[in-house]
């Protein structure tokens, strides 16, 4: 026979009878942090009837994935005789959540079973069974709400990749003064010309300027800042009027 260490006389009348060869329980069913010693929550296992109920929360889980929450339990059982390779069986709504296998006990000696059952999220009408394989297994009851969804949490988004800004030194920081200097050339040839779209050419010249004056331009920045550029620069009319206007070498 089985009894508890500390409560032997509980753990007997609600585990079993004096002339049983399975193990007790004792009478504590404990649910302990991931650090192993914290206790979350303890309760007595109760051989049927009303059970004790412990309340547990998601965050105290080891892990979570598809509706279930690990958690770290341990309970202790104690033999008066010798056994040898026992196997103790958690149970949680008439489903298998965890197994220890080849527990060996010696007579009056405490044994503290550590497993990892997987618990549903919601209520959990958990059966502790020890010496399963036996003829006369010992049979402890506790229930066990969940807090939680048991669902493992989305993954943290990833950091942006920091993209440096275009500083000058850089091919594109050349792109962009050159692009800075034709521009205000073409102000200033255009002016009174009939271009239709002077004003936008004004205006890309007036903030190529204020880049320029800045030194630095933010990458994003930059590559708005050229495509409004290079609309006009590749306009049939702008080069057409340019063609007139820019001299040509060798030519007056």
């Amino acid at each position: 026979m089985k009894t508890s260490l500390a409560l032997t006389l509980l753990a007997a009348a609600t585990l079993g009878h004096a002339a049983s060869p399975s193990p007790q329980a004792s009478a504590l069913f404990r649910i302990v942090k991931a650090d192993g010693s914290t206790v979350i929550g303890q309760t007595v296992l109760t051989s049927g009837g009303t059970m004790a109920t412990l309340n547990v929360k998601q965050a105290d889980a080891l892990a979570a994935a598809n509706g279930r929450c690990a958690f770290n339990v341990k309970y202790d059982e104690v033999a008066q005789v010798a056994l040898k390779g026992t196997t103790n069986r958690i149970y949680s709504n008439d489903t298998l959540v965890a197994q220890n296998t080849a527990i060996d006990l010696q007579p009056a000696v405490v044994r503290t079973i550590w497993t990892q059952p997987y618990l549903y999220a919601g209520p959990n009408n958990v059966k502790v069974v020890l010496n399963a394989e036996s003829a006369s297994p010992t049979v402890g009851w506790v229930r066990v709400n969940v807090d939680g969804t048991c669902t493992a949490a989305p993954p943290a988004p990833k950091p942006a990749p920091v993209v440096p800004p275009v500083v000058p030194g850089s091919a594109a920081w050349n792109t962009l003064y050159t692009a800075w200097g034709y521009s205000n050339y073409a102000v200033t040839q255009l002016k009174g010309k009939g271009y239709a779209r002077y004003a936008d050419l004004v205006s890309v010249n007036a903030d190529l300027k204020t880049v320029v004056d800045a030194k630095k331009v933010a990458q994003a920045d930059y590559d708005k800042l050229m495509a409004r550029w290079n609309a006009i620069n590749n306009d049939p009319a702008f080069k057409a009027l340019m063609a007139k206007v820019v001299p040509v070498p060798g030519q007056k």
